[in-house]
This record gives C-alpha cells, sequence and structure tokens, in this order.
C-alpha cells in the first residue's frame, strides 16, 4: 500500500511545512508507506517589481534573512519530507499523473479559494475516476466559495471517497457543495505526541530569553498593524517579560526589551513554541503548537470578518474561547488571569482521537 499525499509542503511558512511533516509522519507510525506529491503550484499573486526591490534592500540591511531561511528549509525538506521522485505542475501533474494505491489532499489551506482558485489538482483532478481518495483535514479557511468555482469544487469534491475539513465552516461548506457530511478533524501537528516535536526541536540553534513573550503575527489573512503592539505592550508590562518577535516587522527591532527573529526555519518555530512563557499570534500553526505546548496564548482574530475561523474553530474545539481576541480591543486581565488562557488538554484530545479513528476507518489494511 502506498499513499501519495498533496498539500501545499513548499511554501515558505514554517506551519505548512511541519503539518505535511505531521502527516506524513502519523501515516508512518500508522504503519503506511507514503509520499508527498512534489507539486508546485502557481501562486495567485505575486509581488511587484517595487515590492521586491524593498524587500532586497530590507534584507540586505538585515543580514538577509530570507535566503537564510530558505536554506533552513530545504534542510528540513531533504532531512524529514519523503517527496516524489518527479517534481510535477499544473500541466505535468495531469499529463503524466503520479500513481498510488490511495490519495490523500493532506491539511493547510489546500482548498482555499483565495490561494487555488481555479487549480483543482489540489482536488485530485489529476486522478483516475476508480482511484481512491480521501481529504485529511483539509482546509477552506473561508466562510464561503466564490460563486464562479462552486460548481467545479463540487464536481471534483463529490469523486472523494471520504472528506475530512480542518474547520467547522468547512462542515457547513462540504454540505452545500456535496450535500454530504465532511468530518471535523485536527490538523495533523496535533496527531503526533509532543516527544516527536521535541525531537524536532532539539536541531534548532536559537538563542533566547529565560521567560519571553512570543508573538508570531501574520498579514496575509488580516492585517492587524499596529493595533496589535497595543495588545503586545499591555501583555508585556502584565507579566515583566521580554517580548519575542518571530518573523515581525523590521521596526521590531527597535522595540526595548524584545528581540525579532527574522530567518527562522520550522525545527526554530517548534523550539520558539516550545520555550514560550506567553504566545500571541494570529498564526493557524501558532495556537495549534501553543496548545500542544500547553502555554497561555491569546489567539488574535478579526471578529469583523467572518472570512477566516480557523484559529476561532480551534480555540473552540480546545474549550479556549476566552483566548480570542479581536486585535482592535485591549486585554484587561491580570497576571493571573493571562497565564490561565490556556486549552483544556482533554477537549483537544477527543478531537484528536475522533481524527485518528476517522483514519483509521479510511486507510485499508
Amino acid at each position: 500500500m502506498k499513499i501519495g499525499i498533496i498539500t501545499m509542503h513548499k511554501v515558505l511558512n514554517c506551519g505548512s511545512a511541519l503539518q505535511a511533516y505531521a502527516l506524513q509522519q502519523a501515516l508512518r507510525l500508522m504503519g503506511y508507506e507514503s509520499e508527498i506529491i512534489d507539486y508546485r503550484y502557481e501562486e495567485l499573486s505575486r509581488p511587484s517589481p517595487k515590492a521586491r526591490v524593498i524587500a532586497f534592500f530590507r534584507d540586505l540591511l538585515f543580514g538577509f534573512p530570507a535566503w537564510r531561511m530558505k536554506l533552513k528549509f530545504k534542510a528540513f525538506y531533504k532531512r524529514n519530507l519523503v517527496l516524489s521522485r518527479q517534481s510535477y505542475d499544473r500541466r505535468s501533474i495531469v499529463e503524466n499523473p503520479p500513481q498510488y494505491d490511495l490519495y490523500i489532499t493532506g491539511s493547510d489551506q489546500v482548498w482555499n479559494p483565495r490561494f487555488i482558485g481555479d487549480d483543482v489538482n489540489f482536488l485530485l483532478a489529476f486522478t483516475a475516476p476508480e482511484q481512491r481518495k480521501i481529504s485529511y483535514a483539509s482546509s477552506i479557511a473561508a466562510s464561503a466559495i466564490n460563486e464562479k468555482w462552486k460548481e467545479l469544487y463540487a464536481k471534483y469534491l463529490s469523486k472523494y471517497q471520504a472528506i475530512s475539513v480542518r474547520e467547522r465552516s468547512g462542515v457547513e461548506i462540504i454540505r452545500e457543495l456535496t450535500g454530504r457530511e465532511a468530518a471535523l478533524c485536527c490538523d495533523p501537528t496535533l496527531l503526533l505526541p509532543r516527544e516527536q516535536w521535541d525531537a524536532l526541536s532539539a536541531r534548532s540553534r536559537c538563542k533566547v530569553p529565560e521567560k519571553y513573550i512570543l508573538v508570531y503575527a501574520l498579514s496575509y489573512m488580516f492585517d492587524p498593524f499596529p493595533e496589535v503592539y497595543g495588545m503586545v505592550d499591555k501583555v508585556q508590562k502584565t507579566l515583566g517579560m521580554k517580548v519575542v518577535f518571530l518573523q515581525g516587522r523590521a521596526k521590531d527591532v527597535l522595540r526595548p526589551d524584545s528581540r525579532l527573529i527574522k530567518s527562522a526555519g520550522p525545527e526554530d518555530f517548534a523550539f520558539l513554541f516550545k520555550h514560550a512563557g506567553f504566545v500571541i499570534t494570529t498564526s493557524f500553526h501558532g495556537a495549534a503548537f501553543a496548545l500542544l505546548y500547553d502555554k497561555p496564548l491569546i489567539g488574535v482574530v478579526d471578529a469583523r470578518s467572518e472570512a477566516d475561523s480557523r484559529i476561532r474553530s480551534l480555540l473552540t474545539s480546545a474549550q479556549a474561547t476566552g483566548s480570542i481576541n479581536d486585535y482592535r480591543d485591549t486585554v484587561e486581565l491580570d497576571a493571573a488571569g493571562l497565564m490561565g488562557l490556556k486549552g483544556k488538554r482533554e477537549a483537544l484530545e477527543g478531537l484528536i482521537e475522533e481524527s485518528k479513528q476517522y483514519l483509521k476507518e479510511n486507510l485499508p489494511e
């Protein structure tokens, strides 16, 4: 039995790389051999020439962190991922499709119309009708599918033998498109025992303060800046910890009692969450690793928008709704209140067990 996984594994994003690694490792622990199909999808938006020039000079100022980060990702792929021998693009995967006994659409934002548009290869359109197809915790990360793509998505989703999604909103979308009930499963990173992440994080060479607030704020789904700085300042003043900005912005290097890390690879990501004293994040995988390591956290959201429910869905499943905070709001909690902003492991364990059971039921013996 050989399994082929299609997912967003080579996006320069730690969460993307780690979820791909986690699904492959989870299958290995269950006794299955798998390959990640080395598919290079075409991004719908690219930076303008002006933006690339600005990025170059910014990188020059900070010692080319993007280049150093790419080297770390390349080493991570080589060391940890089992990829198909052949790489594919949108045309070649259809002309000469990879052959497996079972295909899995993995997690991350593989069905997010904002990113994939009409690229139905993430819906396994390149496979033959008789070939077995399932999804595992596929993320749509949207409140609805654009009308112009509904028929297309419905056509290929209806050919899956089993569908599971990562967000509660995805369950509703699958029901609307296909009339079927999708299973709600946890992100693959939560399937692995903490010890495996410890082993991965041990490769990191990061140097950090003993106690720190880890701020991992991204702006590709919504822009939390500059408002989120008010939240960071309040939490820092209350807890009396230094702040480590992961990725962050150039100006973060000038903030007092803070450190900016711009070239983190996947191992560094796991290390930073393992050793954090508190987490503030807009990232789904940031929230996932905070829960995994039982860290108090604030999951920063845009409460006025329903376009991205990923963090809300995850923290609701972990019974950590108190951690959900709009980026415009202040945080009026004392130190004890902040340190109590944790998920309930037993609630998360229930979702993890259901997710493992979904895989057991839909993987051939």
